[in-house]
Parts: C-alpha cells; sequence; structure tokens
C-alpha cells in the first residue's frame, strides 16, 4: 500500500529483539591514525571518510500470538489434508496495522513420499527441504529458500541518513520544487519492491543473494502493464470474486489498485491459494510490516479498510525473466550524479540506490528521493531451510 505521510517525525522505535550491532564497511584508504587531517601520510590523496551508507539494517523475528484459526479456500492442499490452519498476530511492533500484521501457520505434520512430492511441486518445486518420514511439515518447508528465510521476519532499516551539505544538489534534483533541504536516504522496502524480487526467486532459484527494496508505483505499474513482460491472466472489479485464482501458478503476481489505475499494492502468488507479501512499506520510525504468508482474503482486508471497500485486482505473469530491483526501479543518471558529487567531498554512498517518487495530492509527482538497497546472502540452513542473513 502506498505511504502516505513521506517522512512524519515520531519518538524512537522500541523493537521487540534487541538488534544486532551495526557492521561498518572499512575504509580502503589507510588507517584513521594514519589519516590525521586533510590528507593522508603519503601526501597523494584525501583521506577516505566512511561510507554515507554503511549502516546494516538488521531483521529481526517478533514474537507471535495465535488468535484463532485461519479459513483456507480448501481443507487440502494439492491433494493432502491440510492438519492445522492458525492465524498468528505479531507483537510488538510499531505503528502496524492489525490487518498487516497476521500472518498463517499451516501445517501437514508427517508426509508419505508421494504426499512429499505432490506438495513440493504445487508450490513451485524450488524447495531445498529433503525428505523425512519422521519429519513434521509445515507450508514454509515447500517455499523458495528466500521467502523461508523472510516470512514472519521483520528489517529494521534504522532512520534515514541525511547527508550533510547536499541541499544544493537535492534542490537541483529536483527543480522547481525549492527549499527541499538536505538529501535524506531511506531503506525502505516495500511491497512492490519485494513482489518483484519474488517474482525473479523463482526465475533464480539459486541466486546467493535478494535485494530487499523500495519499488516505485510509479515505476511497477508501466512494468505491469507492458505486454511483452507481463501475461495478463485476468482482472476482477472492486466487487468481484476474481475467477482467475484458480488459474494461478506460483510465481504469478497479482496487483491491487484503486479504480482501474492508482496501483496500491502487490503480492506473489505461491501455491495452495496463499500468497507471499510485506503489506506495507517499512516506513522509516512510524510503521512496520512484517513479510507474511496470507490468504486472498487476507492480502485484501487491509486494503479494503484503507479504501472504504475492496480494491480492483488483476492477476499477471511474467513472459520472460525479469531484471534485478535495482535496474527496474533504478535512479539512473540522477544516482550517478550523486555519487559524483559525493566524491569530491571525500564520500562514498556504500549501497545502490533506487527511486521513490513522491506524490502529491492531485496525483502529480512532486519529487524524487533515494532509497537505498538492502542486499542479503541466502544461505540453506542444516534443515534445508533458506536463511538469509
Amino acid at each position: 500500500m502506498p505511504r502516505i505521510n513521506q517522512r512524519p517525525q515520531s519518538p524512537a522505535v522500541t523493537r521487540p529483539t534487541t538488534p544486532a550491532t551495526p557492521r561498518s564497511r572499512s575504509a580502503t584508504s589507510p588507517s584513521a591514525s594514519a589519516t590525521t587531517g586533510a590528507w593522508g601520510t603519503r601526501g597523494t590523496r584525501p583521506a577516505q571518510r566512511p561510507a554515507l551508507l554503511s549502516r546494516v539494517a538488521t531483521i529481526q523475528t517478533p514474537d507471535t500470538q495465535a488468535i484463532g484459526p485461519a479459513k483456507l479456500p480448501s481443507n487440502t492442499i494439492a491433494g493432502v489434508p491440510v492438519r492445522s490452519a492458525t492465524e498468528l498476530q505479531f507483537q510488538g511492533l510499531t505503528g502496524a496495522n492489525p490487518l498487516m500484521t497476521r500472518t498463517l501457520d499451516v501445517r501437514f505434520g508427517k508426509l508419505s513420499q508421494p504426499q512429499f512430492d505432490a506438495l513440493k511441486q504445487e508450490f513451485g518445486g524450488l524447495s531445498q527441504v529433503k525428505y523425512d518420514a519422521a519429519r513434521e511439515y509445515t507450508a514454509v518447508d515447500f517455499l523458495p529458500p528466500v521467502m523461508q528465510g523472510l516470512v514472519g521476519r521483520d528489517l529494521d532499516p534504522g532512520n534515514p541518513v541525511k547527508v550533510p551539505g547536499s541541499a544544493r544538489f537535492n534542490n537541483k534534483m529536483n527543480e522547481g520544487v525549492g527549499g527541499r533541504g538536505d538529501l535524506e536516504i531511506g531503506s525502505t522496502p516495500n511491497c512492490h519492491g519485494t513482489a518483484w524480487e519474488m517474482m525473479r526467486a523463482y526465475q533464480n532459484p539459486t541466486s546467493p543473494h535478494v535485494h530487499l527494496l523500495y519499488g516505485d508505483a510509479q515505476l511497477a505499474g508501466p512494468a505491469y502493464e507492458n505486454a511483452e513482460r507481463f501475461e495478463s491472466l485476468g482482472k476482477a472489479a472492486a466487487d468481484e470474486t476474481p475467477a482467475f485464482l484458480k488459474d494461478l501458478r506460483p510465481g504469478d503476481v497479482v496487483t491491487f489498485r484503486q479504480g482501474e489505475y492508482t496501483l496500491l499494492h502487490s503480492a506473489v502468488y505461491v501455491g495452495g491459494g496463499l500468497f507471499f507479501e510485506k503489506p506495507d512499506t517499512e516506513s522509516d520510525q512510524y510503521d512496520e510490516s512484517p513479510y507474511r504468508l496470507v490468504t486472498y482474503d487476507q492480502a485484501v482486508a487491509p486494503i479494503a479498510e484503507f479504501l472504504g471497500g475492496p480494491p480492483s485486482a488483476e492477476a499477471l505473469r511474467p513472459r520472460g525473466a525479469l531484471p534485478p530491483g535495482t535496474e527496474a526501479f533504478s535512479t539512473g543518471e540522477d544516482a550517478q550524479k550523486f555519487e559524483a558529487w559525493a566524491a569530491t567531498k571525500g564520500l562514498s554512498v556504500g549501497k545502490q540506490l533506487v527511486r521513490e517518487m513522491e506524490v502529491g495530492m492531485g496525483g502529480g509527482i512532486r519529487g524524487l528521493h533515494f532509497n537505498a538497497v538492502e542486499t542479503r546472502r541466502v544461505e540453506i540452513g542444516a534443515d534445508g531451510r533458506g536463511v538469509v542473513r
């Protein structure tokens, strides 16, 4: 869903777990003790400073509380009985709509080999979890590794980084909208960036990295409408039950809109009537929304509350390999100009940047912000599930 307020002021966040100590990227120039003053001891170049975006975001696992049985589209998935389906509420989050902070725990229990094989195929066949007759399985066991490593977890990007002395550059970049002040660079992944990278997870299942990023709706919308890139599987008006649900395959995306045009949300189908999504923008200090596993109705619920009625929807299937989100939502020349500007100040950026368009009340673009991309490593744990480091 869209960010309603761009940069609200709010008190410091209290997190459910203690974040790890951020790791600074080491400088490539001589050590700090050897480079006091404006020039290095060799007298050939200015001393390097730490990268502007050297802080590492933390990924936390909020506590959950069962709030009751969940209603699934069916009591069986791929012919395998669902032993239990429970709706869980994340605990200890800041500024979060309760409808956005619920996830599913779908359990199958012990499986036969044919049941295991049927579920693996239903969910796309990319899980690295092995069959074990003594193991009790859940739906998460059958997701692609990167989803296994993210579902039920929350990214804490910290506060935006303010770039001192950048007001002139910021005003020039946003020419016509003066008084911008120094640049503030956030690291705020959202639903569109998440959906884009999760679609790619089905196309690049062995990728050792995942980009956690902001996918601007002003760029995602035209990409979805590009018939050379996406095949439409069908549309549903706000008052219709989508007929396309029966045709979905793992890796398809469902987009939700206000009316016919305004893109509000994206969620990726994973199989078994379930979707993987990040329900809202991780909006700096004031809103937390963990990655979650939901039904179609659960994905719609917070959007319908926001709109005062259900959204329209469209299902889409990529026609071919999608470029990384770092390319799809790229800042283009603006980032290159910023990096060049930073270099004149003896600074490096430290992370890739993507666009965030600031939309005015009338719908026009009021300005451009940068968002930093958080790139994390994906590994396979001892239990066969993916782990995002």
